[in-house]
C-alpha cells in the first residue's frame, strides 16, 4: 500500500474520533472548521482535560484506601502527560499537513510494490499490537472494578476526586462509570491521534531511506549493464540519477528536522512517562502483599504497553539513523569510476563527492535536544528504570 493511502485513511480516523483533518487536500476527509465539529472536538477535550484536572485533585487532596491512592497518582500523571501529547500534536497541525505531502511525494517514482507491501504489514503490526495491549490494560482494570463489588466496595477504574471513598451513592456510581468511559475514549484519542500517527511516521521515514538506497543500488546495475553497450549514455544517465538521488535525499534530510520538530515532544514525553510511570507501576506489585491476580495483570499490561510504545519509538529512530548510514557506500560504488570522461561540471565523479559528503552527516533524532532515540537509549531506559525501582524496593522493603 502506497504512502498516500496509509496516511489518508489514518487521516480519516483521526479526523472520525474529534481531533481535526490533519490531511493536506482540503476538504476531501472532512471540515474540521464547521462549527458543528468544533463543537464535537473542544466538547471531547474539555471533557479529557476536566477528567485530568479531578485525578490530580484526586492525587493531591483525596483521602482514598492506598491501592486506590497510589492507582490516582499514577493515572494523574500519566494522563498529564498524555493531554500535554495531544496538545503537542494538535499545535503542529499545519506542519503535519505539510508533511503528509512531503511523506507522499519523496522517493515515490521509486518506490517497489513488495517494500511498501513489507512497510504497511508492519505498520498495521505494531499499531494492532499496541492497540491490544493498551486495551488489554483497560479491560484489567474494568474486571478489577467489578471484583471490587463483588468484595463489598465499589465499582472503580481511575480515581478522581469528587467522588471521596465514602460516597456509594447513585450520582457517585454514575460518575465512576462515565469516567471510565471517558477513559476508553481517550485512549482512542491518544492511540490513534498521537502514538500511531508518530509511530507510522517513524516507520515510513525508515523505509523511504531504505527506497533510496535501493535506488542507487539499481542505479549501478543499470549504468555496468548499459556502460558495456553506450559508455557515454551510461555516463550521463549515471549523472542524471544522482543528481535525482542527491535530491530525494536533500528532501528527506530537511523531512527529518520537521518530524523532529512535530514529534520530538511526544517522544520525549514518552520517554518520560514509561521510565516515571513504569517505576511507580512495578513498586505497586512488589510492596502490595494483598494485590490479586486481576490487579497484577492490569499493572503487567499497563507497563508492557508504556515499554512497548517506548521500544517502538526509540528503534525506530535508531533504525532511521542505520539506514541513513547506509547511503555513502552505496553512493560511492555506483560505478563513478568506470565513467566516460565527461565535463568538469557534470563529472559523476564530482557529484559523488557532494553526494557522499552530504550522506554522512548523521541522522540522529533526539529527545529534549540532548537524548539520542536509538537501540541502545532504550536499553539504557530499561536498565535505569530497573535501578531505580531496585533502589526503591530496598528501601521501603
Amino acid at each position: 500500500m502506497k504512502d498516500y493511502e496509509i496516511l489518508k485513511k489514518h487521516c480519516k480516523r483521526i479526523y472520525l474520533i474529534g481531533s481535526g483533518d490533519f490531511w493536506y487536500e482540503d476538504g476531501t476527509i472532512g471540515d474540521d472548521k464547521s462549527w458543528y465539529y468544533k463543537v464535537y472536538s473542544w466538547s471531547l477535550l474539555s471533557v479529557y482535560g476536566f477528567m485530568t484536572i479531578l485525578e490530580i485533585m484526586a492525587a493531591m487532596i483525596g483521602d482514598y484506601p492506598e491501592d486506590e491512592k497510589r492507582d490516582s497518582v499514577t493515572f494523574a500523571v500519566s494522563h498529564t502527560i498524555v493531554m500535554l501529547k495531544i496538545f503537542s500534536v494538535h499545535s503542529n497541525k499545519q506542519m503535519i499537513k505539510a508533511m503528509n505531502k512531503n511523506m507522499v511525494y519523496i522517493c515515490e517514482a521509486h518506490e517497489e510494490p513488495t517494500l511498501m507491501a513489507e512497510k504497511y504489514k508492519i505498520v498495521k503490526i505494531n499499531v494492532l499490537a499496541y492497540f491490544s495491549i493498551v486495551y488489554g490494560s483497560g479491560l484489567f482494570y474494568v474486571f478489577e472494578g467489578i471484583r471490587k463489588i463483588f468484595a463489598g466496595s465499589h465499582f472503580v477504574t481511575i480515581v478522581t476526586y469528587p467522588p471521596s471513598y465514602e460516597d456509594d451513592s447513585l450520582y457517585s456510581v454514575a460518575f465512576r462509570v462515565s469516567t471510565t468511559v471517558i477513559l476508553f475514549m481517550l485512549l482512542l484519542t491518544m492511540i490513534v491521534s498521537v502514538d500511531s500517527l508518530t509511530m507510522t511516521y517513524l516507520i515510513m521515514f525508515k523505509y523511504k531511506f531504505i527506497t533510496l538506497r535501493n535506488y542507487f543500488e539499481r542505479l549501478t546495475e543499470d549504468f555496468y549493464k548499459m556502460n558495456d553497450v553506450n559508455p557515454r549514455e551510461a555516463a550521463d544517465k549515471l549523472t542524471n540519477g544522482l543528481v535525482e538521488g542527491i535530491i530525494m535525499h536533500k528532501e528527506l534530510l530537511r523531512m527529518a528536522k520537521d518530524i523532529d520538530q512535530a514529534f520530538g515532544t511526544v517522544i520525549a514525553l514518552q520517554l518520560c512517562q514509561s521510565s516515571g510511570s513504569a517505576v511507580s507501576l512495578l513498586l505497586q506489585i512488589a510492596l502490595s502483599d494483598q494485590l490479586t491476580f486481576v490487579a497484577s495483570m492490569k499493572i503487567i499490561f499497563f507497563v508492557a504497553a508504556l515499554f512497548f510504545l517506548l521500544g517502538l519509538f526509540l528503534c525506530n529512530a535508531g533504525e532511521i539513523t542505520y539506514q541513513a548510514s547506509l547511503l555513502p557506500d552505496a553512493v560511492f560504488y555506483c560505478g563513478w569510476h568506470a565513467c566516460a570522461r565527461q565535463p568538469p561540471r557534470r563529472s559523476a565523479r564530482r557529484i559523488v563527492l557532494l553526494a557522499c559528503a552530504q550522506a554522512q552527516r548523521p541522522i540522529v533524532m533526539k529527545a529534549f535536544k540532548m537524548i539520542q532515540l536509538s537501540y541502545s537509549t532504550f536499553l539504557q531506559v530499561l536498565r535505569g528504570t530497573y535501578s531505580v525501582f531496585a533502589l526503591f524496593y530496598a528501601q521501603n522493603k
